[in-house]
């Protein structure tokens, strides 16, 4: 299916689960602490989900109805939008062509009658509902396709979202390689006031962010990550002025206390830095 149908039933989804979860009395600022409770999500995972920018599996849909012992149908809606999926199950499957094997959701209908041929089968083998072409082989109790969902896999949704701020260009495109080599999703921002700009719009999981900006520290950037969507945010403060007295050790002392960051000193030890912040996260 293209990307656009894709986005849409993603929206739908989440539109519906935020339905859901405010029928419960969870209020528009929990839902998505309480859909990454639910799923095991980091926040911007979460966060994403709920807004429709990355795509739900049936499983995920699956676990959010029965956490609130409703339908998990009412929350998909596929059968009632599609007349051509009516009487068939959606069931999360492999789409196979040759050697390759593609996650995918198939609308699994009756078993297969004699002399029947549809373009699609599918098939239990080892516990998993297997999709393929019909090519005339007989497969164990193999029923009709009725439709197939096949999703890209878009893997930097799957993953912690980081945000480098530092006005140092290099310095922010190194750091935002390295945690893009260690396995996260990360973002490189350029100065203090692009990056308050992109918190009214973008929650991250972690931030690490150079203390002083010319004349200006990054005290309240701190703040204002702590008044975000996501207050619990890891953060790390890198600076590199505390020899040299520009920094004070004070203020960085007090913001450390006061909003729970931690600090790095510059050229910061990245290997060190990243094991920190995975374990703030605990990713992987």
């Amino acid at each position: 299916m293209g990307n656009e149908a894709h986005s849409t039933d993603s929206i739908a989804v989440a539109e519906r689960v935020r339905e859901l979860m405010s029928r419960h009395g969870i209020g528009k600022r929990q839902q998505t602490t309480e859909l990454c409770r639910i799923l095991d999500l980091s926040f911007s995972q979460g966060h994403r989900k709920l807004r429709g920018n990355s795509p739900w599996t049936l499983s995920q849909i699956k676990k959010v109805a029965e956490v609130y012992g409703e339908p998990a149908a009412q929350l998909f809606g596929a059968q009632t939008l599609d007349p051509g999926t009516v009487g068939a199950i959606a069931q999360e499957a492999l789409f196979c062509i040759g050697a390759l094997e593609m996650a995918c959701t198939a609308w699994v209908g009756v078993p297969l009658e004699p002399g029947s041929r549809p373009e699609f089968v599918a098939y239990m083998k080892a516990g998993q509902w297997r999709v393929a072409r019909h090519d005339g082989a007989l497969y164990q109790s193999a029923c009709e396709v009725h439709k197939i969902e096949i999703y890209p896999r878009r893997a930097e949704t799957d993953k912690p979202l980081i945000a480098v701020v530092d006005d140092d260009q290099a310095s922010a495109d190194n750091l935002r390689e390295y945690l893009e080599r260690s396995g996260f999703a990360a973002v490189a921002i350029y100065g203090l006031s692009a990056f308050i700009e992109q918190l009214q719009t973008q929650v991250f999981d972690g931030i690490v962010i150079d203390w002083l900006f010319g004349n200006q520290t990054s005290a309240a950037a701190i703040r204002a990550v702590r008044a975000s969507e996501n207050p619990d945010a890891a953060i790390f403060v890198l600076t590199g002025e505390l020899l040299t007295g520009k920094a004070s050790e004070s203020e960085i002392s007090e913001v450390i206390r006061t909003f729970d960051v931690s600090c790095y000193e510059k050229p910061a030890r990245m290997a060190i830095l990243v094991a920190d912040l995975s374990k703030r996260l605990n990713w992987p």
